[in-house]
């Protein structure tokens, strides 16, 4: 059984995931993605008049991202932003007013997981944050008494780091009010209001010592330990107040990443002077700031009519793909570390695939500066001859491949390029497409001009985009097509009309050779690959990246067969005939889309609609999405993907172009 992520925290620099028990698992920092310190990060409760203690992983547990919130936190919202009237009665009437509009049913990164647990009467329920421009992970726990009798109760945090990905070396101490962990040049303090009345750290995992988190489960007390080196772990404990029936209190607890003990203690002062929901209100503001710019699109007046829960994962899709960046421009394809426990390896690289995928998505929303960043991390990645390699660290190293030498997959040089002319069509931006052209065209570009094949004159044998064979794929020929499409009219608008020539008569050649060796006029539809005639849905290609039209007959037969052939019982599409990965035929995310996506470029907005809703609500309750989805409707691989979130932001945004088309509004997008 996988162990998801379904609440993620992130600001390009940090990245903290949780899984479905409300256990914090990921730690990644200082890169998103890179290095994961994380092990565990639990908390527990204890009766001190029974002194039975229990975890809260074992509870019955509720997640979400808080999407409402009460009149004084929006009042609060209301005064930091400005927004509220003059004082007196009329200020107060006002800002009533406006908080079922900002504050109700919003989008926020604010995490709010609610623990039951009616055999000791306790309700408990986290709200944590993590702050959008400083390294801080934030958490206030509230402890609700739902029991007819008065309780005497301890809280506990349990801190269990892998800090630089190993239990080797590391050191927690107790430092006046602030326990820190530390190895080499990575600090973690932990500190909270009100402060901590008990603390221990001491050995786990480590020659049967387990950790100081059993001296709470002995007793419901800690030893005291101040310091312990090796391979560790803290235990943080508070004594609540006696909580009669139907009260509850508050414990507020963070923790500061850094590289210098200084940096993190002036950090540390910083918090506790803000106040304790300083935090929480910064951060709605910043996403809400955030994703307010949607509102500039042309489609943004249709968006009424998208179901709601369609519009919540539009939303929490643009901030999934955002917490999956990192500030040097890598996108990870999902932070969700549970995946090494079945391969040995993680999600955890850049594959230039996914980023520019992601790119599509966020220049199709208009977050050209976000995409700008991605640009830049190709531009460092790409290698001498002008390619790019199987996958990259966030830290723009080459990842681990299971691919022989020379590691090709030409569709992730094809989509880059495809990426960036994308947005010099969107973002008409002179100073990114210049800047770009030298690093990015001109290699890239030729390289895909040499790797045609003569004879053929389709791309070289690679392996394809579900990186399982090696072939001359009808997905990465388009992307080849696409790319030196996109290097010729980018070349055309800077003036360099001689590489223009040669590479718009190479993506020429590409495009009629796919048209003629690549559709099988026996089967009446697309071939994966010249030697495979295996339906593999990536074959929706051909008419995305404009060899043909959606409505070609070619292109209709072949979208047919893959939604009559690869549906599944869900309602979902798999990838390919008998595919095997994880189960046989899982419904994939991105498939799905992609058929929601032709259906809207043909017009038949009904079907395009209930395939969105299919993958809304195959998310989980938090909005984040899957790889793939088995037949029973259950998330498989891992949780998040951020090119699930990806494709559903470009499939709504191409419904909604589709709808405004269809009842004649004036928004458009240049044709591919």
């Amino acid at each position: 059984m996988f162990e998801i992520r379904p609440l993620i925290f992130g600001n390009g620099k940090i990245l903290i995931c949780e899984d479905e028990k409300g256990t914090i698992r990921d730690v990644y920092f200082p890169y998103v993605g890179l290095e994961n310190h994380g092990n565990s990060i639990k908390v527990g409760v204890c009766d001190l008049d029974s002194l039975y203690c229990s975890w809260l992983e074992n509870w019955k547990i509720r997640q979400r991202y808080k999407s409402d919130f009460e009149e004084n936190f929006c009042s609060r919202i209301l005064e930091i932003s400005g927004t509220q009237e003059e004082s007196g009665a009329d200020k107060e009437e006002a800002a009533n007013e406006k908080v079922p509009e900002i504050c109700m049913g919003a989008v926020s990164n604010i995490g709010e997981t609610v623990f039951e647990n009616p055999e000791l009467g306790l309700q408990v329920t986290i709200w944590e944050v993590v702050h959008p421009s400083v390294n801080i992970f934030y958490r206030t726990y509230e402890v609700k008494n739902i029991s007819n009798s008065s309780k005497h109760l301890r809280l506990f945090s349990n801190q269990n780091y892998r800090i630089l990905e190993n239990k080797i070396g590391e050191t927690a101490v107790i430092d006046k009010q602030t326990l820190i962990h530390y190895k080499r040049d990575r600090y973690f303090l932990h500190s909270s209001d009100p402060p901590f009345d008990q603390h221990a750290t001491g050995t786990a995992e480590w020659k049967g010592l387990e950790g100081t988190w059993k001296d709470m489960e002995n007793d419901a007390s800690l030893s005291g330990n101040p310091v312990a080196h090796g391979s560790v772990d803290s235990t943080l404990g508070w004594t609540l107040p006696e909580l009669k029936a139907g009260e509850s209190t508050r414990v507020h607890f963070w923790i500061v990443f850094g590289k210098k003990y200084c940096n993190i203690l002036k950090i540390h002062k910083r918090v506790k002077a803000a106040g304790r929901s300083s935090l929480f209100h910064h951060s709605f503001n910043f996403w809400n700031s955030f994703v307010e710019r949607v509102s500039v699109l042309p489609e943004f007046a249709w968006m009424p009519q998208l179901p709601e829960r369609v519009s919540k994962c539009f939303y929490r899709s643009l901030l999934a793909v955002v917490a999956h960046m990192d500030i040097t421009g890598s996108v990870i394809a999902s932070c969700d570390s549970d995946i090494k426990q079945f391969g040995a390896d993680l999600y955890s690289y850049c594959w230039p695939r996914d980023a520019a995928w992601v790119c599509l998505a966020l220049d199709r929303a208009r977050y050209h500066h976000l995409s700008t960043e991605i640009f830049e991390f190709f531009s460092r990645t790409i290698t001498h001859r002008g390619n790019f390699l199987h996958k990259y660290t966030p830290a723009g190293d080459f990842g681990s491949t299971w691919h022989p030498v020379p590691m090709v997959q030409i569709d992730e040089t094809g989509l880059p390029l495809y990426a960036l002319y994308n947005n010099w069509e969107l973002a008409r931006s002179v100073w990114t497409t210049g800047r770009y052209y030298r690093e990015l065209v001109l290699p890239a570009a030729n390289y895909l001009t040499k790797a045609l094949d003569r004879e053929t004159n389709l791309p070289i044998s690679s392996f394809d985009l579900w990186e399982e064979r090696k072939g001359v794929h009808t997905y990465s020929a388009c992307t080849v097509y696409a790319g030196l499409y996109g290097a010729c009219e980018l070349s055309r608008s800077l003036g360099d009309y001689d590489n223009a020539d040669v590479w718009g008569e190479a993506a020429n050649r590409v495009k009629q050779a796919v048209l003629e060796k690549l559709y099988d006029d026996k089967l009446k539809r697309f071939r994966r690959s010249l030697d495979d005639p295996t339906l593999d849905s990536s074959v929706f290609a051909v008419w995305y990246f404009g060899l043909l039209s959606p409505e070609d007959p070619k292109v209709v037969r072949t979208m047919e067969a893959i939604e009559s052939e690869l549906i599944r019982p869900s309602g979902g599409i798999a990838r390919y005939l008998d595919d095997s990965y994880y189960g046989y035929m899982n419904s994939w995310i991105i498939c799905t889309l992609w058929l929601s996506q032709w259906h809207s470029a043909t017009g038949n907005l009904k079907r395009a609609l209930e395939l969105l809703e299919w993958c809304a609500a195959h998310t989980h309750p938090t909005g984040l999405m899957s790889e793939q989805v088995d037949d029973r409707g259950n998330p498989l691989s891992v949780l998040p993907l951020a090119w699930s979130h990806s494709a559903f932001v470009l499939a709504v945004l191409e419904y909604l172009q589709a709808l405004e088309k269809r009842d004649g509004g004036t928004c458009s997008l240049p044709e591919k």
